[in-house]
């Protein structure tokens, strides 16, 4: 055998041993609830919080909805639970869902700075659902307050459409730029 072969024989089996050992190291810890896979089970169920749901409402504003939902402290995750209990749509008679039924949340990032991305998809669907400009004010902001009025670590909110930053969803918001949430009255 050369000693070339002999070589990569050896660098081959050191590589499936490190990694069969990283591979049981890291199962255990996953199993403990510690590992790379994020926060422990405990951790991952939360508690019961209660937060104010934006939904539209037939007087073309917005109107707030206090709903608990089971969080944990992880800003991302209670970005992805507000968004996902959002377009499961209200509990509320006289309110409307933000969106049609099918529109779902794909992956939701929380910048250093403030800025949280949030991810709408429509299967089968390049385009958001058209609108007007109410229609569009409203579905935009209700994301925006419900996420931003909720969480403080997201002091904005960019909207994407199918993981895509679109110029605007109906023509009428540019969405090129992130939102900050809308505290007047009169959207409510």
């Amino acid at each position: 055998m050369s000693r070339r072969t002999a070589s990569f024989i050896l660098g081959f089996a050191l590589a499936v041993l490190v990694g069969g050992g990283l591979w049981w190291w890291l199962s255990g810890r996953l199993h403990r609830g510690f590992g790379v896979g994020g926060p422990g089970e405990a951790e991952q169920q939360g508690e019961r919080v209660a937060f104010n749901l934006y939904f539209p409402s037939a007087g073309g504003g917005l109107q707030a909805e206090p709903r608990e939902l089971q969080v944990t402290e992880a800003p991302k995750d209670r970005i992805r639970k507000l968004v996902n209990a959002l377009l499961a749509g209200p509990q509320t008679k006289g309110l409307e869902r933000p969106f049609p039924e099918d529109v779902t949340l794909g992956s939701v990032q929380l910048s250093r700075d403030g800025v949280a991305y949030v991810d709408l998809r429509w299967p089968d669907h390049q385009d958001p659902p058209p609108g007007g400009s109410t229609e569009e004010i409203q579905r935009v902001y209700s994301i925006v307050d419900s996420v931003a009025l909720n969480v403080p670590e997201a002091r904005q909110v960019a909207l994407l459409w199918n993981g895509v930053q679109r110029e605007t969803l109906s023509g009428h918001l540019d969405l090129t730029r992130p939102f900050v949430p809308d505290r007047s009255p009169a959207s409510r």
